[in-house]
């Protein structure tokens, strides 16, 4: 009995739209320098994640390759 009055009372106050706002950095100025900064993090972190995550399906893709040729003169 209790624990559903718990889960009643913490849905109503969750619910309530006062609580729904973001937070202070998101709401903010986009303009701001924080808001400029996190821009500038995000493209930072795109520029460095890209070129990993290209160099190793480059690396996969090589890799079947090299097997499919492997496989290819095994077979002749």
């Amino acid at each position: 009995m209790t624990t559903k009055l718990y889960i009643i009372i913490t849905t109503i106050l969750v619910s309530i739209p006062a609580n729904l706002n973001a937070c202070a950095t998101c709401y903010g100025d986009p303009n701001s320098s924080a808001g400029k900064g996190m821009d500038m993090a995000i493209i930072t972190l795109l520029g460095v994640i890209a070129p990993v995550l290209i160099a190793i399906a480059v690396g996969i893709i090589s890799i079947g390759l090299k097997s499919k040729k492997l496989n290819q003169n095994l077979n002749k």
